[in-house]
């Protein structure tokens, strides 16, 4: 009787031995799924990302190849011209067409920053927004505001935005960023801001160069006065 309950306590440890190696065999295997799982979830997004990249920068191109007529136009027809209304019809209608494309993406993976889609498609994200509908400008500005906060969009495009969402509804702007065209003076003039005396530490802290600067750069009139 003795040799027979030492025989079962023999089996009974064979057999824990046993299940415990099937365990440790299963939680290897669950790990190495784990990981497996990760990476190719990683890879996963890293495509997404490069497709994301690609089809951002692309619409870029489609915002900004027309406008690049533009000077063209007004050298050899004028501004008061046929030809010149007709490349502006031309570029409201990509507009629409590069915002509706955009807003996809946006409701889908949000204002993607710097280090997911890189300088190019994530600037292309604003110049796309900055000739998109005034409600749409509206409604993705929070977003904007978010990326820059995380370091994920340069500052001045959230002064560009925020300063031509405020020149659309008609009151001042805060960092001179935006200009209308004086028929008179046949010139662009910087839009009026609000508190423009300290404009340009406002302008800093975005990393600006100074009004003064940015109007003579860019041609426009800059009257401090008025």
């Amino acid at each position: 009787m003795l040799k027979f309950k030492k025989l079962i306590m023999k089996y009974k440890i064979l057999i824990l031995l046993g299940c415990l190696n099937i365990i440790g065999c299963n939680q290897n295997n669950n790990s190495k799924t784990v990981i497996t799982n990760l990476k190719s979830e990683l890879t996963i997004k890293e495509q997404n990302d490069s497709i994301l990249k690609e089809q951002l920068e692309f619409l870029g191109v489609e915002d900004q190849t027309l406008r690049f007529l533009l000077p063209h136009a007004t050298e050899k027809f004028g501004r008061e011209s046929k030809e010149y209304d007709y490349i502006w019809s031309l570029i409201n209608r990509q507009d629409s067409i590069c915002e509706n494309k955009l807003t996809q993406i946006l409701k889908k993976h949000g204002w993607l920053g710097k280090s997911r889609v890189g300088n190019n498609a994530n600037q292309a994200i604003w110049l796309i927004m900055q000739h998109s509908k005034l409600e749409t400008q509206e409604k993705y500005l929070p977003l904007l505001k978010e990326s820059v906060a995380n370091g994920e969009s340069e500052g001045w495009h959230l002064a560009f935005l925020e300063d031509r969402i405020l020149m659309y509804n008609k009151v001042k702007q805060k960092f001179g960023t935006q200009s209308v065209w004086d028929n008179k003076l046949k010139r662009n003039k910087i839009y009026p801001i609000e508190d423009v005396e300290n404009v340009n530490q406002r302008r800093q802290e975005l990393g600006l160069e100074s009004i003064e600067e940015y109007a003579e750069s860019n041609g426009h009139i800059f009257n401090q006065k008025k």
